[in-house]
Order: structure tokens, then C-alpha cells, then sequence
């Protein structure tokens, strides 16, 4: 997987017939995911979708909550689908609770003129969308485009992590980002869809952002970001040599695509119950990736006698290991 100093090329790329661009027209050459994130860069982003698969990053933008139709053409990675501004703040208030599913709502509770109460949310059940050091790396790209990057006008005087969006027609402006446990999503653009000039996500939405969340973060404790790697061991070795791991190291997803943290799998219990469904069965124990006798053989111990003939290692690949992509926003116009 990548973390946010790992290099990567931005040069010109065709995916598909599909020759995208950066908005300055140039392309930089050799540089790190986080300065190509923090600058919009396009040919990385593009990039870095062909590599983890369209539909792997669709699938991400659905987990997060975007129920919009998300399509898985290349040009998905840049924002060419639409969503709506209440979907995209709900998935950046999910790397905000970092990792954890946020459900938004406009009404707590109903009470008659009697002082009846007639209606009261529950709280949803807690899911995990992704492992704490994907978050973390996912925020450590957002701050860095605050702080560095497209969104230097965000800035409140403490720290805020968000991103800037921009159609390439600059029909549509965004900003979306958190501070202090609060997450704002602004959009700007016109009700028939057409061009404004000079409308760009690092301009006025940034600012419209600035302004509305230094008042709405006043009173609120200021709050540093987690943005420490604390990667498990099989993703700091090299691949081949990954497989060696520890499978409880391992984040799984159940047939109904949710997160099993590892250590937590037991494959005698039904998962959490959903109201209305039966138990759902979880995934079955993998086979071990290698034997006993092959670790003794490897740190020099005595030989064993030969084993009987067994069925070759299958190795225990990660499913849920995320590329720190860029999130499904709007093509970056600078």
C-alpha cells in the first residue's frame, strides 16, 4: 500500500482512451503522495485509480455513504460523477471519527405541545469503515491540502483537514473538510448548471468555509489531528514476505461487507444480528501460510522429520488494505 510519503510519478498517462491532464497543464515528474494530493494533481490520481481497480474506489466511496450513483469509468477518480453535498460531508465526517461510520440526521426527538415525546433516534449501531492508520493517512493528505496545498485559504488558526473540488467547466465549486470535531461541506455553483467564471473550490467555497467555521469552532477545545502510521507488520515488509503474518493481523469483510477487525474473528459465532435478519455467518479461519516445520528450518533449528505431503500454502492476502487514494471529489482547476 502507499502512505503519504511514498514517491510517485506524475507524467502523462492514457487509461482506456482516456487522456486526462492537469489543470496547470505541466506535469512535475517525481514526487510524493502527499504534495500530489495537497496540489490536485490529476495524472497521479489517475494513476493510482488504474491501479487499485475503479470499482475498488467506487466500492470505498459507497462505504463511506455515497449512495449516489458512482460509475467506474477512469474518469471517476477526478469527480466526473455527481453527488450530492449532505453525501460527500457525510463521508469526510467519517475520516474525521476517524474511520468510524457517521449517520447523519436532522431530528432528535419529537415532543407534543403535551410534552409527549413521540419519536426519539436511536443511536446507530457502530461500524468501522476502515483501520485506524488508513484514517490517519487519509488525514494526513487532507491537512496537507489545507496547509500547503489548493485549500490554504480553509485556513482558521488551528488545525483543519479538507479538500478542494472544481469541475472542469468551473460550474461547480467544493470544499468539505473538519476542524475540532466539526465537518462542513460547501458548495457553490449556479441551479442550471452553468458556467461561472472564475468559480474554483480553493477560492470562494474555501473561504465561505474559513469564515463560517472559525465561529462554529470557537468555543470548542482545539484539537490536533491523529495522523500517526502505526502500520501492522505485514504491511511494513516487502510483499512476497507478507504472507508470513500472523491471519488475526489481518482486517477481513464479511459477506455483508462489514469490517472484522483483527483478533475479532470467530468463525463459530454469528456476526451482530441486523434487526429483521437471521445471524450472518462469518468468514471461514484461512489455512495457515506456511508450516511449523518451515519457520524451525528458517531460524536455523533442527530439522525435523519430513512431513507427509500437504496442499501447497495459500497465501492470506489483506482485502480491506487501502491505497490512500484521493476521496471521489471534483476536478481540481486551478
Amino acid at each position: 500500500g502507499y502512505t503519504p510519503e511514498d514517491k510517485v510519478v506524475d507524467t502523462p498517462v492514457t487509461i482506456d482512451g482516456w487522456s486526462p491532464r492537469n489543470s496547470n497543464g505541466r506535469n512535475v515528474g517525481e514526487t510524493d503522495l502527499r504534495t500530489s494530493f495537497a496540489f490536485s494533481i490529476n495524472m497521479v490520481a489517475a494513476q493510482l485509480g488504474n491501479e487499485v481497480g475503479f470499482g475498488t474506489v467506487a466500492s470505498m466511496a459507497r462505504r463511506f455513504g455515497i449512495s449516489s450513483p458512482v460509475s467506474t469509468f477512469p474518469s471517476m477518480v477526478l469527480g466526473a460523477s455527481e453527488v450530492r453535498l449532505l453525501e460527500m460531508t457525510q463521508a469526510f465526517a467519517g475520516i474525521s471519527a476517524r474511520g468510524m461510520a457517521v449517520e447523519p440526521y436532522g431530528i432528535s426527538k419529537v415532543v407534543t405541545a403535551d410534552g409527549e415525546t413521540i419519536y426519539t433516534r436511536k443511536k446507530p449501531r457502530e461500524s468501522k469503515l476502515v483501520p485506524d492508520y488508513v484514517a490517519a493517512g487519509i488525514t494526513d493528505l487532507l491537512q496537507a491540502a489545507v496547509q500547503t496545498g489548493t485549500g490554504r485559504a480553509a485556513q482558521i488558526g488551528r488545525p483543519v483537514a479538507g479538500k478542494t473540488g472544481t469541475t472542469s467547466s468551473n460550474k461547480d465549486g467544493w470544499f468539505v473538510g473538519f476542524s475540532s470535531g466539526i465537518t462542513t461541506g460547501v458548495w457553490m455553483g449556479r441551479d442550471d448548471a452553468k458556467r461561472v467564471s472564475g468559480l474554483q473550490g480553493g477560492r470562494a467555497p474555501a473561504r465561505a468555509f474559513a469564515a463560517y467555521m472559525r465561529y462554529a469552532v470557537k468555543d470548542r477545545p482545539e484539537e490536533e489531528f491523529d495522523i500517526e502510521l502505526n502500520l501492522p507488520e505485514w504491511a511494513l515488509e516487502p510483499d512476497e514476505e507478507a504472507l508470513f503474518g500472523d491471519p488475526d493481523d489481518y482486517y477481513f469483510i464479511d459477506e455483508q461487507g462489514n469490517l472484522i477487525e483483527p483478533g475479532r474473528r470467530d468463525p463459530e459465532s454469528p456476526a451482530f444480528d441486523i434487526e429483521g435478519e437471521g445471524g450472518i455467518d462469518r468468514i471461514e479461519e484461512p489455512p495457515p501460510a506456511v508450516s511449523d516445520d518451515f519457520l524451525e528450518e528458517a531460524i536455523g533449528g533442527a530439522p525435523r522429520d519430513p512431513p507427509p505431503p500437504s496442499e501447497p500454502p495459500s497465501s492470506v492476502n489483506d482485502p480491506n488494505f487501502l491505497r490512500d487514494d484521493d476521496p471521489p471529489l471534483e476536478f481540481e482547476q486551478q
